[in-house]
């Protein structure tokens, strides 16, 4: 004899696919009889009771209820245990649809309706009444305030989540499985950890279900908590985490520093890195490899012919930091901040996803059932029509948002201090960095730093911005004739 038992699966899942039902059903063979405390427990749809009732009698296995007079070897009853099932099943949904209920209504009323609590939050009493309410935990709000900082000021995520981890701050998923009693995960953070908590609209109070936002009868989301991060700040993180992942600006994590910013002086090619006698740090044009390229597939040579001349990598990035930080150094890191404008496009999107919804749960879901129903039904339809046209309206004639500058009081020198190589890379960038190599003279064993025109500002950004429309017409012309 054995048992099983499923604990914490829910009464609401469907399918065979449940640990100790599985470990029953591997072992049919074995067995003469299955007994179960009642129907619904041993299946929760008639589908599953009508699959197990197959895959027993296959084996010759009998099936027994320990608390219904059910007689399984007849067809009779085999009958009788289907109609009950189907009850069951009926029963089931019933329960199903007022749990879904109450959690809608305990959501309007801004308490907490268990599971994992977000990151940045606690569960609290209700000031208000009964029940739990979700209110900020300001340990938690106080790192996230910090990381979009960061991240606003141009810092990479990896060297973000490198000093997270470094400090031993409690990742999301460690903090919320101690707040669900479960075994503690890793403290370690991700990439994947990062983007996820700072994509999240939970950051705005606002309750997700199935990953989006839950709306309101008017097409707003539905807010029940205090939020972390205003509006003008989340969108102004959306914007630069959408900057980042944009194909066109990605940059590997690490990279060399001069990396798209030094082009040879001679075929205006880019340069790479390579290391050189004892493993020293050296940049190399790929102009004559890419030269070579070309003459072996038999296209015509494009460009400049070019020896591929080369540059020690150690003291040029220590030369180009000077420059930098001589020029920028003092100056305190602007961050620029979105000012508010009026775009009406994001709640037009709600308010007509709130109109699909409500047409799904008339036509697809079978609510709004009855005359009163009807009515309950024609008047949401009708509001969210009237917000809808309001809105569009208003997008019509929305006034535009601008972008401003305001310091960060930090310096460009401090940031650079403890920023990792692809963070000062970004500085580099930002600041119109370019810098052009000359040819070398013959015989010069040190870097010779009149080789290097180092170019920063609105001079550096046309410099770059030639040198890669140069750069792509070249491209061009060699893929026009392979």
């Amino acid at each position: 004899m054995a048992a099983e038992e499923d604990i914490d699966v829910s009464g609401f899942s469907r399918g065979l696919d449940r640990p100790g039902l599985q470990r029953i059903l591997t072992r049919l063979a074995e067995l003469d009889v299955i007994v179960f405390f009642k129907i619904d427990r041993l299946a929760r749809s008639t589908v599953d009771f009508a699959e197990i009732m197959r895959l027993a009698e296959h084996q010759s296995v009998a099936l027994a209820s320990a608390t219904e007079p059910l007689d399984l070897t007849s067809s009779m009853g085999r009958a009788m245990a289907k109609v009950i099932a189907v009850f069951a099943e009926l029963e089931s949904d019933t329960i199903g649809m007022r749990v879904s209920s109450a959690h809608e209504h305990l959501r309007r009323e801004g308490r907490y309706t268990g599971g994992r609590v977000p990151y940045g939050y606690m569960v609290v009493p209700n000031p208000n009444g009964a029940g739990k309410v979700l209110a900020v935990n300001e340990d938690e709000a106080k790192t996230i305030r910090a990381i979009v900082e960061r991240v606003l000021t141009k810092d990479s995520l990896m060297q973000i989540i490198n000093d997270l981890n470094k400090e031993g701050v409690p990742s999301p998923g460690h903090t919320s499985r101690q707040t669900t009693g479960k075994r503690s995960d890793s403290k370690q953070w991700y990439t994947t950890t990062l983007r996820s908590l700072l994509g999240n609209h939970q950051l705005l109070g606002q309750v997700i279900e199935d990953g989006k936002p839950i709306l309101r009868t008017d097409g707003l989301p539905l807010v029940n908590r205090p939020p972390i991060l205003d509006t003008d700040t989340w969108q102004a993180l959306q914007d630069e985490l959408e900057r980042r992942a944009n194909p066109g600006e990605k940059r590997r994590e690490g990279t060399s520093l001069l990396r798209g910013i030094m082009p040879c002086g001679v075929c205006g090619e880019r340069m790479y890195t390579f290391s050189g006698r004892n493993g020293q740090l050296r940049y190399r044009c790929i102009g004559p490899l890419k030269y070579r390229q070309r003459a072996a597939k038999g296209e015509e040579k494009q460009g400049v012919k070019c020896y591929g001349p080369t540059v020690a990598g150690v003291t040029t990035e220590e030369h180009v930091t000077e420059q930098f930080l001589a020029k920028y150094g003092h100056l305190s890191v602007m961050r620029m901040v979105q000012e508010v404008g009026e775009d009406f496009r994001p709640q037009i999107r709600q308010a007509e996803e709130a109109l699909a919804d409500l047409q799904k749960d008339r036509y697809d879901r079978g609510l709004f059932r009855g005359d009163d129903g009807a009515i309950r039904y024609a008047e949401q339809y009708a509001k969210l029509e009237e917000r809808l046209a309001t809105l569009k309206e208003r997008q019509r004639t929305a006034k535009p948002g601008g972008v401003k500058a305001e310091p960060t009081g930090e310096t460009h020198a401090e940031q650079w201090k403890r920023s990792d190589v692809a963070g000062k890379r970004d500085l580099l960038l930002n600041a119109g960095g370019y810098v052009e190599v000359a040819p070398a003279r013959r015989g010069g064993k040190k870097l010779d730093t009149s080789r290097l025109s180092v170019h920063f500002g609105e001079e550096g950004h046309m410099r770059r911005a030639a040198a890669a429309k140069e750069s792509e017409r070249e491209t061009e012309a060699a893929d026009s004739q392979g």
